[in-house]
């Protein structure tokens, strides 16, 4: 029994919700900046204590390991989801088919080229969309949403890193999985 992940691509992104794409929290760049900007601004006949400076300086810390565990906990999501999605390979599943041609032109192009689909040049991308398997994915788009039931052949994880299930050739969403058999 194998099965290819790219397991960067999985754990890049490992919750069931979307990344957002600007953030208005402050980074620790963003912080680091904010106390140069006060050093420097500072009255010099009245500057920061040393204490004020070391508080902010914990503070600046505390952000960075925060973000650290964060990190982390997202890794450890992502091997949960992984570890399920493989724990179901060779069982039979009820689950909502999903619109494949993203994660089949990625499982295709990893298979001939050895890269994800945005990193082939134009060619090669055109002849892993002339790939039967796309072609048949193409076709089958209005089927996304429906209930499939099979077994599960393989893993893939699609352009996002969310694990997804491959049943008889269509693509199952994990987290819409009803029953297992």
């Amino acid at each position: 029994m194998s099965f290819q992940v790219d397991p960067t691509v999985a754990l890049q992104n490992t919750s069931l919700q979307p990344r957002e794409k600007a953030s208005h929290d402050l980074g620790s760049v963003d912080f680091m900046k904010l106390i140069i900007t006060q050093m420097r601004n500072q009255n010099p006949l009245d500057p920061q204590s040393d204490t004020d400076f070391i508080a902010q300086m914990a503070q600046f810390e505390a952000l960075n390991q925060m973000q650290m565990v964060a990190k982390g906990i997202k890794v450890v999501q992502g091997l949960n989801e992984l570890s399920s999605a493989a724990g179901l390979i060779g069982k039979e599943v009820i689950g909502k088919q999903v619109e494949a041609i993203g994660v089949t032109r990625d499982l295709v192009s990893r298979e001939l080229y050895g890269e994800p689909y945005k990193q082939l040049s134009s060619a090669q991308q055109g002849s892993v969309d002339r790939d039967e398997r796309v072609i048949a994915a193409a076709a089958d788009a209005a089927n996304a949403g429906k209930d499939t039931q099979g077994v599960v052949d393989k893993v893939v994880t699609g352009p996002d890193g969310i694990p997804m299930l491959y049943v008889g050739g269509k693509v199952v969403d994990l987290f819409t999985v009803s029953m297992v058999k």
